[in-house]
């Protein structure tokens, strides 16, 4: 009888625990330096492209704008149980995946650089990728925990896994032409996979079927193609092909240990491409040097960690791999961005979490950590240090009179 009492109070006192903060602090502080570097920038940009016309600082307004929105979306999903998600995660998923197909409706489809991946209604530019990936994050959280039993079986578990996530995959890769998050969303879903406990045999069959569907992807355009022979010798075309990514080493390598200062960047100055998107990280490099790119990583692994403390502590399987697949999605889109400005990968296309200008993105990212923060509020591991200090507490209380001293303790 009482170890139900103390099970059912553990469980009320969840209920009412305080969220990760520190984690909200992380988010924060990254939001805010993107923020500052598009003030320092983003005119650049807007100058080039519309040659005065627009306000200078428009890109900043827009993003500060894409915060606020983001911000409220926080709020809401921090105060949703996540259980909400497992309810509607295919309605979520569908809608997601039918915004994806809107790339290609004449009219309202926006091309960038040869590749559809924005919708315009009116005066709303959205990606539907951005969406999609936290889609198919609810959506194969919900998928293997249902079917969690099945998940080390060959044709039960793995192969209805691979034929979705192939799927999806593709549609990114055809609909988009967006090979970077395609990568993110598979290594999302495989790490999910790997963390529902299934055999190391089956995450490395699954990983194996994924790279030679990502390598047959590579060698059926001849874009992608070149864009990965570049990356093997990037000096062989430094004004073609290889371009992108010797300008953004140029970048990093003239800022040194601390970097021109904020604002002195030359490199932003249209010799970059995409300053304030997918190479804002080589701009940070430029401007605060090798200590700022540090500053950078380290807190992106700070946020890491604090995401890994609430997977180890989820209150359920479902939780844990929704929290899985958020972080995963976090950590492996900063991880292909970071590497790819350091010539470590092929230039990927994706930007980076948090900092990189871009609305959708820091929208659908702050309506994940929210549900990452619901999460934070139930993780067991929280419950039971609250709940200690709180006994704690609860004793001194009881042990002191009313004149301040010490009861004797009940024998």
């Amino acid at each position: 009888m009482s170890a139900k009492i103390s099970q059912k109070s553990r469980s009320t006192f969840a209920i009412a625990h305080r969220p990760d903060y520190f984690l909200a602090v992380l988010v924060l502080i990254l939001i805010a330096i993107g923020l500052v570097m598009i003030y320092s920038t983003g005119w650049i940009t807007v100058l080039k492209q519309t040659g005065g016309s627009s306000d200078k600082n428009g890109f900043f307004y827009t993003q500060l704008l894409s915060f606020t929105l983001g911000i409220a979306g926080w709020f809401v999903a921090s105060k949703v149980r996540y259980t909400f998600w497992q309810k509607y995660a295919s309605v979520f998923f569908y809608c997601s995946l039918a915004l994806m197909f809107l790339v290609l409706v004449p009219g309202i489809a926006v091309k960038t650089n040869g590749a559809a991946r924005w919708v315009h209604f009116g005066p709303i530019n959205f990606q539907p990728v951005e969406f999609f990936k936290l889609g198919t994050v609810l959506f194969f959280a919900a998928w293997i925990e249902k079917n969690r039993d099945k998940m080390n079986k060959p044709v039960e578990g793995l192969l209805p896994l691979l034929l979705i996530l192939v799927i999806a995959m593709v549609l990114v890769v055809v609909l988009q032409k967006d090979m970077g998050s395609a990568m993110v969303i598979a290594a999302s879903i495989l790490t999910m996979y790997f963390v529902s406990g299934v055999s190391i045999w089956m995450f490395l069959t699954a990983v194996g079927a994924l790279a030679a569907g990502g390598v047959a992807l590579i060698i059926s355009s001849p874009f992608r193609l070149a864009r990965y022979i570049t990356f093997l010798d990037h000096s062989g075309d430094p004004t073609g092909a290889g371009y992108h990514i010797n300008q953004a080493l140029i970048a990093l390598g003239s800022g040194g240990m601390v970097g021109k200062g904020l604002g002195k960047s030359l490199q932003a100055y249209g010799y970059l491409p995409e300053a304030t998107n997918d190479s804002i990280f080589a701009i940070i490099g430029e401007e605060f040097g090798f200590i700022g790119c540090s500053a950078i990583i380290g807190i992106f692994m700070l946020l890491l960690w604090r995401g890994y403390r609430i997977i180890q502590n989820a209150p359920d399987n479902y939780a844990k791999l929704v929290a899985t697949g958020i972080i995963a999605w976090i950590g492996f889109q900063a991880f292909f961005n970071i590497s790819a400005m350091l010539g470590i990968i092929p230039l990927t296309g994706i930007t980076l979490p948090f900092i990189s200008y871009g609305g959708t993105s820091m929208m659908t990212l702050l309506v994940a950590i929210g549900i990452l923060q619901n999460i934070s509020r139930y993780t067991k591991g929280e419950e039971l240090d609250e709940n200690r200090g709180l006994r704690r507490r609860d004793s001194r209380t009881h042990n002191t009179n009313s004149s301040g001293h010490r009861r004797p303790a009940r024998v």
